[in-house]
């Protein structure tokens, strides 16, 4: 497999553009966004994952991308920016979206809609401890290393389901990260 380079950003681009992502509308459940950033770092890309304080009710500890809910009025768009620069620090200004995947349920009562932006240069990130714990950049090519993704079934209110887990040096991504993840790096397989 060839590296995930400027080339294959470029085609990762136009693939993105050329295909409509799948939405979902089901107005019982809640919308969130998320932020799929890539930030070049030593002119390698990688992907910028945070791991949730342990102070939340909510997933607290687990892996995610920045991101959040979507308040009333607000584009999808906008909130996985808003949510980006809140957790991280990362200025919206900052950020080239080039694209958006497939919208995702959360067996928590969510469709979650997923972008993807370019970060223009390494950030300094401001973490906003409430939320956020820590902050990774990973490789994408440690994302497509043949050990990844493993496919485990993890049990949700007393059922078995399958789930993606994905590991690094660092640390284990799964859940939903895991399932958008796995998205992304279907993409990005068609452009290396």
């Amino acid at each position: 497999m060839r590296p995930f380079d400027t080339h294959a950003l470029a085609r990762l681009r136009r693939e993105l553009e050329s295909r409509p992502a799948d939405t979902i509308e089901l107005p019982d459940l809640r919308r969130a966004s998320v932020m799929i950033p890539l930030i070049p770092v030593d002119g390698n890309w990688q992907l910028l994952f945070s791991r949730r304080s342990l102070e939340l009710a909510v997933h607290s500890g687990q892996i995610s991308f920045p991101g959040g809910g979507v308040a009333k009025g607000e584009d999808y768009v906008d909130a996985a920016l808003r949510e980006m620069e809140e957790e991280v620090g990362v200025s919206r200004a900052l950020v080239d979206v080039i694209g958006r995947l497939d919208d995702v349920v959360t067996r928590s009562g969510y469709i979650v809609a997923p972008f993807v932006g370019i970060v223009a240069t390494r950030p300094e990130y401001v973490l906003q401890e409430s939320e956020v714990d820590e902050i990774y950049e990973v490789p994408i090519e440690t994302l497509l290393a043949d050990r990844n993704p493993e496919i485990r079934h993890v049990d949700f209110k007393g059922r078995k389901y399958p789930a993606y887990f994905y590991r690094t040096e660092q640390m284990e991504i799964w859940g939903l990260t895991g399932r958008i993840l796995k998205s992304f790096l279907d993409v990005v397989r068609l452009t290396v």
